[in-house]
Order: structure tokens, then C-alpha cells, then sequence
């Protein structure tokens, strides 16, 4: 009999910001001296050094995902990676590759050469590697080397961190209409992959991977409607409220479909929400911050009936979304699936017509529609046998029919499953850049950016006074909201107020409307010592960040639906408005009116580059975008509070995602 367990998993890397700055060890340990040797002769030979334990490289990860963390989007990285355990063992094969990597980086300047040492992370590394970018692998950058890819594979002591490593894990992305049946399908699609008849199924426990909640008429007793749940309530499945998603928020479900395949489904909540657009622009937010984690996917799988009369009018709006966040690239891992197919003898019916249609009209085109990346299945041969499981009786007539339709269904399964073992990763790499992922990023950054902003205030205030205030960023562990408007009393930091965090565990706790979403909490501590920074280098910090702020907000503008909507403004006026606050109800409050002064001349300033930068004829390109998240993302200060929001994006993933063990072999 099958057996199924539930378990938490993490198969997917940590996603350590736009492209990870090389990170020096605060402390070098045991022995310090020949430590800070090797790292004087690595830069004098123009290579970085990289403690890979302050990204967050640990045992638990594999290969690929050190792949992505140390790689990121930078085409140019060449990475070696080693520690000193196995430097100290094989000297001359350390030697090897070092030399290999000084004489490269002599016939090109271009490239970005960093040494990444394992020495102080608890991640085992077992040999010498050297791990390229996708694209240097591609174009061929260093061919004429001993560091070409195929060579390097050659070499006992250094083999290549491949691509292949990634094809353990298939992450696929399931999207469709509100009540198509994504979670059925899912269901569905295990049972048809493990059991080749209905009888075997049948004698068998049905392998329910989501609970299972649908209507089916019973006809023998005058087209009786009655409602089938199977499987354990799951709170993130509303089945109560008839055309909202039934999946409230994005979940992973993870099973075998090979011996050496895991395949991760990812299910979303569906587009078409009776709640409305708005709603339905909730949802694709939620999707885009659930993937902000994922390094790869190896396909986008669209999910509809065969026999709809028109599209859904969000579609377009939803199909727009996903290419300006994935680029145009994304177009040959889209794959088409069909549910409900039966009425149609598994065929993709007129909701093919519609999407042909529907393409020909769209601007990107030459996106695959055809038979290998298109399959049809029927999920009623699944819910006959969860109806079985609950004691339905049918009339004996139909249980050919079903049984028919499992057949065939079992054979599209295992076509869709050979399928996805084939499929090619789209990583997050140069390929992924984007319009709407750019956009994401930046939206994460506006607080971090801007509350460090006064902070630098605040330490230039306080530093004649030779103290400062110490910021720390603590990521929240679940969905939470911060209240602007109540329950907010000030802090006091040496002379300065400081508006504390109030924070909210769910949207109906605030009524005042002035609540936002938040990923991690502001702490901070007072010290009786100036930053280390000078005094101009924390003013060039700060007027090279309202600059930074102003091409942010003319990018978000420009690329957005709604080209008035500025949060950057909203948030500094915001921030303006808790000075004022502090300054109205705190009797001892010069350093804050001094605070609440320099932050108005800020705004100006602000909003004086943002009029210059749109008189402009200059338009800041994409590319240009990516490279002043990446200069902004290695400012300490910033770079805590991001560290904190990708922790908080982490354990988002890692909570909702599930393992299913399944005690039978896949066929």
C-alpha cells in the first residue's frame, strides 16, 4: 500500500541580493599570519577574496545552489573554490589552478576573479573546483585555456560545479484561472504517474498531495449535489467562498517522478479572483516575492479547460506580468496543460482556437504552442476515486468510462513527466533580467535605503558629540504588518527619538488604514563612539544616496502602470511626518527638530534631481538599473536590512514548502 508523509524541505538556494559583493573575514582564524598572506597575494595577483560563511554558504546546501550564490548575475565571475584543509593536502594542484587563474586573468582584464574560501564554512568541501558563469560556459570566454569548462572537468582535483546538478530538483510554476483546478491537477498527475490502473489505484491508498475538496452530482439519487473533501484541512486552502483562489498564498509541493528526479511544483493562487483586479494584482505579487528565492525554473506550466468560450480578461494582464518580470527568454519554457479533457478526447478543444488567437494579437511572439509542449489530461478519473474513497456509489455503467480515461491519462503523465526531466533550467543569471524583476527589487529596497538615510542623519548630527546609533535589522518569521498610525510611543537614544516598530500578525488587527507589509524590524543601540566612517564620507554616502533614490523612483515611474505613483516620496514624506510627530510630544527634542530639518532639505534635494532627471534626455537603461542595485546593495547599513528581507523571503519559501514521501516506485 502507498504511504505518504509530510515533511518541510528546502530544496532551492538562497537568493543573497542582486549580486553578492565579495565579503572579507572580520576574523581570520588559526594561523592568522598565513591567512593574511594568501589574501595580500591574492589581490596582488588581482583576485578577491570571498569568506563564503558570511553568505550564508552552510552544509546544507548543494552544489547548484553555491553555484548561484557565488555567481549571481555577473557573466564575467570565474570562481575558485577551496579551502585550507585541501589546500594543505594537495599544494600542487592548488598551485595549479592558482597560476591557471593569474596567467587568465593576464590575457583578460575583463574578467572578475575571486577566491572563495570554505575554511570557516560548515559546508564540506570535498574538492577543488572551479565554477563559471552559464554565459562564460556559453560564449566560450576562456576556450583557449586550461580553465575552459571541458578541461577543468578533466582534472581530478578540480571538477566543475555543473549545470547538471540542478536536474535533481525540476522546479516547475503552475498558473491558471481561479477554480481550473491546479490542486486537483496536481493530485491528479501523482496518482496517474504511480499507479498504472484504477484497480491498482483503488486497492491502494490514493496518494492525495493537497487536500482535495469538490462537488460531484450523484445520479442515481436525482442529480444530488454533494460536497467530497479528502485529505487533512489545510489552512491554506480556502474551499468556503466560491470564486476566490481556493490557494491563498504560493506552496511547493515536492515528490519523486524519477529515480533521480524530484520534481517542485510550485502552486499559486489563481488569476480571476472574484474579489477583482486588485485582488488578482495581490496574487501576482505574492508569486513574484515567493520566486524571488528560487534560482531557477524549468518551465512556466499554464493550466486551462479545453472547452472555454473566451479567455479570462485578466489573462492578458497576468501572461504581460510574467514576461516583464522573466524577459522574453522565458517563451520556450512555457507549457501548456489541460484538465477536464476527457469531453474533448484529449484535446486542447476551443480553448486552443482562443490561444492561438489570443498569441497572434500579443507583442511577444514565436511563443511554442505545439503537440511536444502541450498535454491534455482528466482529472474526473482522479475524483471518481477520491469519491470511491468517501463512499459514493456510481452507477456500474461509468466505471469503464473512468477507467478508460485513467489509461489515458497515465500515458500523457508519463509523456509530461519525460518532458520535464528534459527540460533545461532558466536560471537567475543575465538571463532573467528584467523590467518588472528590477522593479521588485527596487521596491525592496526603498525602506532600507531610506531609513539609512536617516540614520546617516543622525550620526552626522551626533558626531561632533563622538556617539552614534547603531542600526540592526531582525526578520520577521511569518506575514506581518507595521501600523504608522497607533500604539507608536518614542524611544529615547542618548538625545535623539527614535519611532519604534509596531508591528501587526494579521490585516484585521489595524483599522486606520495606515499599515504596510513589513519583512523585517528596525532595532538600535546607542554608542558612546563615532561611526567609523568621516564625517565626508558620511555626506558623500548620503548625497549619493538621494541621487540613487531619484533614478529610482524615475525608473519606477516610467515603467509602471501608474506613471504618478511615487513610493519614495510617500516614504520620506512618511518619515517626515514621525519627526514632526517626535518634535510635537517630546519636550527634549533639538536633535530631532535638527533630524526633521535636514530630512526636509533632503526631500528638496530629492525632488529637484527627479526634476532634472525627467527633463533629461538620458534614460537609464536596464542594464544601468541592475548595476546601481548591485552599487547600492554593498552599503553596510543597506546591506543589513536587505540581508534581513532575503531571511525573512527564505523562511517565506522554506514554510511553505512540503515533501511528499511516497512509498511505492515511481513507474
Amino acid at each position: 500500500m502507498g504511504r505518504v508523509g509530510l515533511i518541510k524541505t528546502s530544496p532551492w538556494a538562497i537568493n543573497i541580493g542582486p549580486a553578492q559583493p565579495m565579503v572579507f573575514p572580520k576574523k581570520i582564524g588559526p594561523p592568522m599570519k598565513s591567512k593574511s598572506k594568501l589574501i595580500e597575494d591574492l589581490y596582488k595577483n588581482r583576485l578577491e577574496y570571498c569568506n563564503v560563511a558570511n553568505l550564508g554558504i552552510e552544509d546544507r546546501l548543494e552544489e547548484s545552489q553555491i553555484q548561484d550564490i557565488l555567481i549571481g548575475n555577473d557573466s564575467s565571475k570565474a570562481v575558485f573554490l577551496s579551502n585550507d584543509r585541501l589546500r594543505d593536502h594537495d599544494h600542487s594542484g592548488w598551485n595549479e589552478i592558482y597560476s591557471e587563474m593569474i596567467e587568465e586573468n593576464r590575457k583578460n582584464r575583463q574578467l572578475r576573479l575571486i577566491y572563495a574560501d570554505f575554511t570557516y564554512s560548515t559546508y564540506n568541501l570535498k574538492k577543488m573546483t572551479i565554477a563559471l558563469s552559464k554565459d562564460m560556459t556559453t560564449n566560450q570566454t576562456i576556450s583557449n585555456s586550461q580553465l575552459s569548462e571541458n578541461d577543468v572537468k578533466g582534472k581530478t582535483h578540480c571538477p566543475t560545479i555543473s549545470s547538471s546538478s540542478t536536474k535533481k530538483y525540476i522546479n516547475i510554476l503552475l498558473f491558471g484561472e481561479s477554480g481550473v483546478g491546479k490542486s486537483t491537477f496536481i493530485n491528479a498527475f501523482a496518482n496517474y504517474l504511480y499507479f498504472q490502473t484504477l484497480d491498482q489505484a483503488q486497492q491502494e491508498k490514493p496518494i492525495v498531495i493537497i487536500p482535495v475538496s469538490f462537488t460531484m452530482t450523484i445520479n442515481y439519487i436525482f442529480k444530488k449535489k454533494k460536497i467530497i473533501k479528502f485529505g487533512d484541512i489545510d489552512s491554506n486552502e480556502n474551499h468556503n467562498n466560491l470564486g476566490q483562489s481556493v490557494t491563498q498564498k504560493c506552496q511547493c509541493y515536492v515528490f519523486d517522478i524519477s529515480q533521480d528526479k524530484k520534481l517542485c511544483i510550485i502552486d499559486t493562487p489563481g488569476f480571476g479572483d472574484t474579489r477583482g483586479d486588485n485582488q488578482d494584482n495581490l496574487n501576482m505579487e505574492e508569486i513574484f516575492s515567493f520566486l524571488h528565492n528560487i534560482p531557477y525554473l524549468n518551465g512556466i506550466c499554464l493550466l486551462f479547460k479545453p472547452e472555454i468560450l473566451e479567455l479570462h480578461p485578466y489573462f492578458y494582464s497576468c501572461f504581460t506580468q510574467l514576461f516583464d518580470y522573466f524577459g522574453e527568454n522565458i517563451r520556450d519554457y512555457i507549457i501548456f496543460c489541460f484538465t477536464n479533457a476527457r469531453s474533448t478526447f484529449f484535446a486542447p478543444g476551443n480553448t486552443r482556437t482562443l490561444l492561438k488567437t489570443f498569441f497572434d494579437s500579443f507583442p511577444i511572439k514565436n511563443i511554442p504552442f505545439e503537440k511536444n509542449n502541450t498535454f491534455c489530461f482528466d482529472s474526473e478519473a482522479f475524483r471518481y476515486l477520491v469519491a470511491l474513497q468517501n463512499s459514493i456509489e456510481f452507477d456500474p455503467n461509468e466505471r469503464n468510462e473512468f477507467e478508460q480515461s485513467w489509461l489515458r491519462s497515465v500515458i500523457e503523465s508519463k509523456r509530461f513527466r519525460n518532458f520535464l526531466c528534459n527540460q533545461h533550467s532558466y536560471r537567475k543569471n543575465i538571463q532573467w533580467q528584467s523590467i518588472k524583476h528590477a522593479q521588485f527589487q527596487i521596491k525592496n529596497m526603498i525602506r532600507p535605503i531610506l531609513e539609512t538615510l536617516r540614520n546617516h542623519l543622525r550620526n552626522i548630527i551626533l558626531y561632533n558629540s563622538n556617539s552614534c546609533i547603531k542600526l540592526q535589522a531582525t526578520h520577521t518569521k511569518q506575514s506581518t504588518m507595521i501600523c504608522y498610525a497607533y500604539n507608536r510611543h518614542p524611544k529615547n537614544y542618548g538625545d535623539i527619538w527614535i519611532m519604534p516598530d509596531h508591528l501587526h500578525y494579521s490585516p484585521d488587527m489595524c483599522t486606520s488604514g495606515e499599515q504596510k507589509p513589513i519583512k523585517y524590524t528596525l532595532n538600535y543601540e546607542f554608542l558612546n563612539q563615532k561611526v567609523d566612517e568621516s564625517i565626508k564620507e558620511l555626506k558623500s554616502e548620503h548625497d549619493n544616496l538621494y541621487v540613487t533614490c531619484a533614478k529610482f523612483s524615475y525608473f519606477l515611474m516610467k515603467t509602471s502602470s501608474n506613471s504618478k505613483e511615487n513610493p519614495f516620496l510617500s516614504d520620506i514624506n512618511r518619515i517626515i511626518h514621525e519627526e514632526k510627530y517626535i518634535c510635537r510630544t517630546q519636550t527634549m527634542n533639538d536633535l530631532n527638530r535638527q533630524l526633521l530639518n535636514r530630512l526636509e532639505e533632503l526631500k528638496i534635494k530629492y525632488e529637484e534631481y527627479l526634476h532634472t532627471i525627467k527633463s533629461s534626455s538620458d534614460d537609464l537603461t536596464l542594464s544601468g538599473i541592475y548595476n546601481l542595485i548591485k552599487s547600492t546593495y554593498k552599503i553596510s547599513m543597506i546591506k543589513i536590512q536587505l540581508n534581513a528581507i532575503n531571511k525573512y523571503q527564505q523562511t517565506l519559501v522554506l514554510n511553505n514548502q512540503h515533501e511528499v514521501f511516497i512509498d511505492k516506485t515511481c513507474s
